[in-house]
């Protein structure tokens, strides 16, 4: 089935991951007794399982090949930090979530989705990417973590590390558009030619969208 933009089952799953991140978010609230520590752990693990579940089921039933499915996306190194995170609590990691969250919030209001075997991967989709939207949230309130300044430069490196891979990987694997590097991301920019300029504007865009979300902390930084 083709999938389009704020379609029934666009709408959905948008609720559905939202409630369905809401409720995780609450837990601690309505279980007083309840170690957030552990409630972290197990959330970092559900997460990171959940993310293999949609990889295979995109080998499986999507019929895509295993090297698209591998992390060749923002959204898949987002997802890894935001598991990784809530295992191991790390401010660097913290601050990788945050600073990438642009990413998956595009994601949910715009799915790089062009057709799906069944609604269970549009669900899948979409309740990825609200968790690691879920983990900033969840970080910020449960674990006393913030972004910083520090964390901001640091994950602007780590953007261009994630660049520089998408490159490498694209130049190994022809058929591959990984990060959106050797084909337009959405329709609506491709009057940006030749590649290499609209690969600049690709870069330099997402660094604008980090450093937005940056300017909250640049406001509690002045108080």
């Amino acid at each position: 089935m083709t999938f389009s933009y704020f379609s029934p089952i666009h709408i959905e799953t948008f609720i559905v991951s939202i409630l369905f991140c809401i409720f995780l978010f609450y837990i601690p609230k309505f279980l007083k007794n309840l170690d957030i520590n552990k409630y972290s752990t197990f959330l970092g693990y559900f997460l990171l399982i959940f993310k293999l579940v949609d990889s295979i089921y995109r080998l499986m039933y999507q019929n895509e090949p295993i090297t698209n499915v591998t992390p060749v996306h923002l959204c898949n190194f987002a997802a890894i930090f935001a598991g990784l995170y809530l295992i191991f609590k790390t401010k660097f990691l913290y601050n990788a979530v945050y600073y990438l969250t642009f990413g998956p919030v595009l994601a949910l209001i715009l799915p790089g989705i062009i057709y799906y075997h069944d609604n269970y991967y549009v669900y899948l989709f979409m309740i990825m990417h609200a968790l690691i939207v879920f983990t900033a949230f969840f970080g910020y309130t449960y674990l006393n973590d913030k972004p910083t300044k520090k964390g901001f430069f640091q994950s602007v490196i780590t953007l261009l590390l994630i660049f520089l891979y998408a490159f490498i990987y694209n130049w190994i694997f022809k058929e591959i558009n990984a990060m959106f590097l050797k084909s337009h991301i959405i329709p609506q920019v491709k009057f940006i030619n030749p590649i290499w300029l609209y690969d600049i504007v690709l870069i330099l865009t997402m660094i604008f969208l980090q450093f937005l979300l940056y300017l909250p902390v640049m406001q509690r930084n002045k108080r």
